[in-house]
């Protein structure tokens, strides 16, 4: 038996308060331990003052005790591996046999109606990925059960504060609005249930790095226009997300008596929308603003303008939408209401006195929840879950590259009569009618890139190319800092990574230039012997200096590096790039995905290595996982399915929200899982990969790679061709590592993969070139990013000059870490003239 008032009335809080889990939750019968009526854990129990509450410890991750399924099980024949996986003969020969084999995981058949299919549901092997719950920083002011996001918008409200980490007083970015809590102080016992709206223009600052007429940087500033909120005592625990799926979350503030708001929140929503319940009286303030006017519309309509020249439409609806009449509730000069309410007060910025018919005709239509579709290759669809009248369609928010992918095949969408709403760092948004939205893409171009770049290659090039593969085979196989053990193991994931799809390159050109060539075969066991000290170092002779320990992070649901894991060298970037706080995996994990992706090409036998199958898949699992019945991970932790390209930055807080900064290794993911679907016959996930591969190429053409052209900037921040570290609040010209433009734009180049010639266009690749590199002298001390540069940009516009370069430059002094000369002049060399 449990006093509700501490607990908000809810049994799932009062069990986390002291490290449980709730079972069950119930109302009692006069204060005994008799049931009156059930309810759910995170149900408040209104009108009491005892609950009963049963808790009980989380129960530790199980693994599968179960066999393997025998050699004789048939694998769905939708998921066979394809023929041309098979090729011949002395290549599968293995220096070593290889680990225990089952033909596919025990997952049924594909249906073909949807592309969101597991890639497994086992549990990750806990030899592998060592359970742990150890996490520097947790999951705080959240009731989701389970695997939870880590790399979306409202990541900075759901973190525990410890030590200088804390996110639950800084801005969350939906888009166009940017939400903050208004006086979020430690401590404080009052108004913390007043959710701050702030819509500005960003300001660009210049720097005296680059010339008078360039912005190094353009940031917006956060500003509490208007706020939704109460007029009673809100309770000291603060907000709580209750859900949470791809699009947003619903986020729950509490009174002292019982009382309730539930904030529906997801990207590009136009209205602020507050859910009352339970005796909460509304209350909406300017918060540096002053309120000038509260104006009555008609029933349920009402205008506040604030002394900065904003208007607000605020509608007051009941359950089914309907707009409630202004003789029982009525704003007084302060914003407070009459009365207490039970429905709906939604808040939108009248950007112009045009907009006000569109706004209030569909402020009806309440947004409630966005679900993903994905059906098929290139059929990206967005539903719309509503409260409200079912003829009014939903009022929703699109980017620039949303309204490109509703318009082919000669769609047109539905465009809403309103003034287009800027946003933080991706230019104007235009409002959308409809319940579904249906974006398609084309992905041919992604769907058919090979293991090596498209084109082809002279004679006489080839010559060269072929003996300078040969000389990279020696380099690895010698005694030297460029031996392969040294190139492949660091220590830490992200330049191992990079050593691994290196090394994996120069096996691909041996097999293309010397076909049955002895070296062939000691390159690919090379490269076996890497993946064995991941998946099976028992079985390897040397793991000397390999990727740290990983660990399943049994807190958010992931994998994770043991480096910084359960201190703060993770959370602060100082242990492999902050990895154990989930910063940049899919840069990581997506260097290891597509070498295991050639290695299976080059060694057919490891189709069917389950050990090694499994490793890879849980870390497409980890970054990429397609489904929520995999209950290990969560849906697509990387890859932002509104603005559709992924976010770097995992749980550590920061005031301008999620980064991204080598849209260039996203890709290397995006395409290594599009091999890896290919090569294990997995077509659901080829088709996935492949998908998120085009969408992602659209979207970085759209807002990263910027020509002269570009509309969603300011013209002097264009001209630097490249964004820099992409926030959602700031977009800065520089890296984390430096600013210099070999770095910044470098960046965007490595590593040197197929995908890459999707995204570096010609045309983009001359004004870059023109405008910026080829006036820009190397760094000190970055030599190396020459041969990036040289690669990545002259290399698409002027092939033979960029040949020319790297045929004299040095096979490992001024080759970038990730690349070998090899690579690089084949590169150049097959590129369209």
């Amino acid at each position: 038996l449990v006093d509700t008032c501490p607990y908000q009335g809810r049994c799932d809080t009062y069990c986390e308060s002291f490290g449980h889990i709730c079972t069950g939750a119930a109302e009692e019968v006069d204060e005994t331990c008799t049931e009156l009526s059930k309810y759910a854990c995170q149900q408040t129990i209104p009108d009491t003052s005892d609950m009963l509450c049963t808790c009980e410890l989380p129960r530790a991750t199980e693994t599968s005790t179960s066999e393997a399924p025998s050699s004789t099980t048939e694998p769905s024949p939708s998921m066979e591996p394809s023929s041309s996986t098979v090729p011949g003969t002395s290549l599968e020969t293995s220096t070593s046999s290889p680990g225990t084999t089952r033909p596919w995981p025990t997952l049924p058949p594909w249906d073909g109606e949807s592309l969101l299919v597991p890639v497994s549901v086992d549990a990750p092997d806990t030899a592998r990925f060592i359970p742990s719950s150890d996490a520097y920083l947790k999951p705080g002011f959240t009731s989701v059960q389970g695997p939870k996001q880590t790399n979306k918008f409202w990541a900075n409200w759901v973190v525990t504060e410890k030590a200088n980490f804390r996110g639950d007083n800084l801005p969350i970015f939906p888009n166009p609005y940017t939400l903050v809590w208004k006086s979020k102080n430690a401590g404080s016992s009052t108004n913390d249930a007043q959710l701050c709206l702030s819509h500005s223009e960003p300001n660009y600052y210049q720097s005296d790095a680059l010339p008078a007429d360039h912005y190094k940087y353009f940031h917006t500033p956060v500003t509490c226009e208007i706020s939704l909120g109460a007029k009673e005592q809100t309770a000291t625990s603060g907000h709580r997300v209750v859900t949470e799926s791809l699009f947003g979350i619903h986020m729950e503030v509490y009174g002292t008596s019982g009382q309730q708001i539930k904030f529906p929140i997801f990207s590009g929503g136009a209205y602020l929308s507050g859910h009352y319940s339970g005796g909460f009286t509304p209350k909406l303030t300017s918060g540096v603003r002053a309120l000038t006017k509260v104006e009555l519309i008609r029933d349920g309509v009402w205008r506040f303008s604030t002394n900065a020249g904003k208007n607000f439409r605020v509608y007051l609806l009941d359950e089914s939408g309907e707009f409630l009449p202004s003789a029982a509730y009525s704003f007084d000069d302060d914003g407070e209401l009459s009365r207490s309410m039970h429905g709906w007060v939604r808040v939108a910025e009248e950007l112009s006195p045009d907009d006000a018919e569109v706004l209030d005709t569909h402020a009806r239509a309440i947004l409630t929840d966005i679900t993903l579709q994905v059906p098929s290759a290139g059929k990206v669809q967005y539903h719309f879950s509503k409260a409200g009248p079912a003829n009014i369609s939903i009022l929703h928010y699109a980017y620039a590259h949303h309204l490109k992918l509703m318009r082919t095949e000669g769609r047109e969408p539905v465009l809403a009569q309103l003034t287009p709403s800027k946003t933080p760092t991706k230019g104007k948004m235009q409002g959308v009618l409809g319940d579904v939205w249906d974006l398609r893409v084309n992905t041919s171009s992604a769907a058919g890139l090979g293991f090596l770049p498209s084109g082809d290659l002279s004679a006489s090039r080839r010559t060269e190319v072929a003996a300078e593969v040969l000389a990279a085979m020696e380099t690895f196989q010698g005694n030297g800092w460029f031996r392969w053990r040294l190139a492949m193991f660091r220590g830490d994931y992200y330049f191992s990574g990079k050593g691994f799809q290196k090394v994996a390159m120069v096996c691909l050109l041996l097999e293309e230039l010397h076909p049955g060539h002895e070296k062939v075969k000691e390159c690919i066991d090379m490269l076996e012997q890497g993946f064995r000290c991941l998946y099976e170092p028992s079985s390897a002779e040397d793991c000397n200096n390999a990727p740290e320990q990983a660990y399943y992070d049994q807190v958010w649901g992931g994998a994770v590096s043991s480096a910084g894991y359960a201190d703060d060298g993770g959370c602060k970037g100082h242990n492999d790039f902050g990895n154990a706080c989930y910063n940049d995996h899919h840069y990581h994990f997506g260097y290891f995905v597509t070498s295991a992706a050639i290695l299976a090409k080059l060694r057919p036998s490891f189709v069917t290595n389950q050990k090694f199958i499994d490793y890879v898949d849980t870390l497409i699992r980890d970054t990429t996982n397609p489904s929520t019945a995999d209950t290990y991970f969560p849906q697509f932790r990387a890859f932002d399915w509104f603005d559709l390209h992924s976010w770097s930055r995992g749980v550590a807080p920061n005031g301008d929200g999620k980064d991204q900064e080598s849209t260039s290794e996203e890709l290397n993911l995006l395409y290594g899982i599009h091999l890896w679907g290919d090569i294990m016959g997995n077509t659901p996930l080829k088709q996935l990969g492949e998908t998120m591969l085009s969408l992602d190429v659209l979207t970085i053409r759209e807002f990263f790679l910027m020509k002269s052209d570009n509309p969603h900037f300011d013209v002097g921040f264009t001209k630097n061709r490249v964004t820099g570290i992409f926030f959602q609040n700031k977009v800065d010209y520089t890296t984390w590592f430096g600013g210099e433009k070999y770095y910044i734009h470098g960046i965007q180049m490595l590593p040197l993969s197929p995908a890459l010639q999707l995204s570096r266009q010609a045309d983009f690749c001359q004004e870059e070139w023109d405008d910026v590199l080829r006036d820009t002298k190397p760094p000190k001390n970055g030599a190396k990013w020459t041969s990036v540069v040289v690669t990545g940009n002259l290399a698409i516009i002027d092939p033979d000059t960029a040949y020319n370069r790297l045929l004299q430059m040095h096979a490992t002094d001024e080759m970038d870490d990730g690349l070998t000369k090899a690579w690089a002049m084949y590169w150049a060399a097959v590129q369209p003239r």
